[in-house]
């Protein structure tokens, strides 16, 4: 069994590691926060959008071919042409109202 001066020794040994983590962790938490400052005003201070040149859109037609029904749609922004419902309802297999079946493998 260990001594009265082993287990002062280990305790002393815990103390001082549980308080170098401790200020290892407050460091961690300042440096983070001062990060977090210094890249909150560089982001302020800089200029808002594109650095770049600005280049001009691609001319389009003012018709594309619907690939679904053959027809020409006008682009978007333009009025639209609403959804069209289909003929007939799909049906199940059997026939009868549909019916959901959960499970099994």
């Amino acid at each position: 069994m260990a001594g009265p001066g082993e287990l002062d020794s280990a305790r002393l040994r815990r103390d001082l590691s549980l308080a170098l983590r401790r200020r290892l962790t407050w460091y961690a938490a300042v440096g983070a926060a001062g990060l977090t400052v210094v890249f909150s005003i560089i982001a302020a201070a800089s200029p808002p959008g594109k650095t770049g040149p600005i280049a001009a859109p691609a001319a389009t037609p003012a018709t594309q071919p619907d690939p679904f029904f053959g027809q020409d749609t006008q682009q978007p922004g333009d009025n639209q042409p609403g959804i069209a419902l289909p003929a007939q309802l799909p049906q199940g297999s059997s026939g009868g109202s549909p019916v959901a079946i959960s499970g099994g493998s």
